[in-house]
């Protein structure tokens, strides 16, 4: 049973992962057992555990469960030469939408990751107001600036900041108790409680706590009767003085297929848009990631990633990652050289006299899904258009240096925010889409003619 599920799900990740990374992390990994839905697996080092915990558990997950056919969970645990497993707890905490409503009231350490801190953190001018605002949230919750509502790009530090106010608050047992959730966990833990004839049990759990936070919120759109049972929650809380905080990948007006009257509703407060981190933060981020990993960087290397590798703080800790692990598992100095070597994968592979512009590939794109370029620079948010508009958006950041900024210009206007989101957006689907693999694989091909 458990090899036929591992053998199912490693076809599945071989397909859906780079093959270096599938060679290097996935395939040494041994399955051991399977009990009641979880899956334990061995691996060489608690290096190699912590990677994987990192960049791909949710993947591994997931493809479990497929293999499955059911829910699954992933244990890793550290066989060092086949001698005796010791198991390993997995200090990554996410906001995972299949778990029931965290309320911060006994530990605070159990329900907000304790990475994610104010003092881990770190601020610069493009994100100095939010984390301003969620300080003093902090300091008089329900009072100044209720709701709180972050947005901005994949990777800029909303969710650290939601798991900041979290556990301050949660440390604090100031408020009541908190509930940090995804809005996909608002609507499954809604849905369940539906099908269970619960609905009253649900409504008392989340209108009787102290703080809300929910990120985003944006995943709401298009479901009416969730958006009422929010809306019923949000004006529950509100008019008891209790703390909301929002976040979500572009502001309340520009998000799609939300009720007016909720849209509103989340721009009743304060609105904080954080931006992507300027070069003075970027060189921060750089040290501080780097020294969080006991990394050591040569001014030249700490230059190199703060202007190739740092759109966002998702982008750059994998990074950092990879490099350390280069070091660990190769034993070489950390050069520029050296870590444009371990970097060289992860490059998007077309020589500067080759690039497609940026014109050229949304033409292709067009011609692919059979619209016109005035359709795709449209408002409109439809499906036929929404998917094809991401794809144009992913395919010109990976095969043009065109910045953010002039992508979003060739396509409607749109700002830096929005082509993240399109980012983020296609780059999960890639990992459970077939069909959108193989319409990649064919533009790519073009462009690449």
């Amino acid at each position: 049973m458990v090899d036929t599920i591992w053998s199912e799900a490693q076809r599945q990740l071989r397909g859906a992962l780079p093959g270096r990374d599938y060679e290097f992390w996935i395939q040494p990994l041994r399955a051991t057992r399977w009990d009641e839905g979880e899956l334990t697996l061995e691996v060489a080092s608690q290096f190699a555990r912590d990677w994987i915990t990192r960049e791909h558990l949710p993947l591994i997950e997931r493809a479990v469960g497929l293999a499955s056919g059911r829910d699954a969970t992933v244990r890793l645990v550290v066989n060092r030469l086949l001698g005796s497993a010791v198991p390993e707890r997995r200090t990554v905490q996410r906001l995972a939408p299949t778990t029931s409503v965290a309320v911060a009231e006994a530990d605070p350490e159990t329900t907000a990751s304790a990475r994610c801190t104010f003092e881990s953190f770190v601020v610069g001018d493009s994100n100095m107001v939010a984390y301003r605002a969620a300080r003093a949230v902090v300091e008089t919750p329900g009072q100044r600036f209720n709701p709180l509502f972050l947005h901005g790009g994949f990777g800029l530090g909303k969710t650290h900041l939601l798991s900041a106010i979290a556990h301050a608050l949660g440390s604090a047992r100031r408020g009541g108790g908190v509930a940090c959730v995804t809005a996909e966990q608002f609507v499954n833990d809604m849905i369940a409680a539906l099908r269970r004839d619960q609905m009253d049990r649900f409504r008392h759990r989340y209108r009787g706590i102290g703080t809300l936070i929910v990120d985003d919120v944006q995943f709401l759109g298009g479901k009416k009767r969730s958006q009422e049972e929010f809306a019923h929650t949000f004006n529950a809380l509100h008019e008891l003085r209790k703390q909301i905080v929002l976040a979500s990948d572009r502001p309340p007006h520009e998000l799609p297929d939300i009720e007016e009257t909720l849209r509103s509703r989340f721009a009743s407060g304060l609105l904080v848009d954080i931006l992507p981190p300027d070069p003075a933060l970027r060189r921060e981020l750089v040290e501080r990631k780097a020294a969080a990993v006991g990394l050591v960087l040569q001014p030249p290397v700490a230059r190199y990633l703060a202007t190739e590798w740092c759109n966002n703080v998702r982008e750059l800790e994998g990074t950092i990652n990879r490099l350390a692990a280069f070091v660990s598992l190769f034993g070489k100095p950390l050069t520029l050289a050296a870590a444009r070597e371990a970097l060289a994968p992860y490059v998007r592979q077309v020589r500067t006299a080759e690039r497609a512009s940026v014109a050229r590939i949304v033409g292709e794109v067009c011609r692919h899904y059979q619209v016109s370029r005035s359709e795709l620079a449209s408002a409109r948010r439809t499906t036929r258009l929404s998917v094809p508009r991401q794809v144009a958006m992913y395919l010109c950041r990976r095969h043009t240096e065109a910045p953010l900024q002039a992508i979003g210009a060739e396509l409607g206007g749109r700002d830096h925010s929005t082509v993240m989101h399109a980012l983020g957006v296609i780059e999960r689907r890639l990992t459970v889409d077939a069909e959108l693999r193989v319409a990649l694989a064919a533009l790519e091909a073009r462009i690449g003619s």
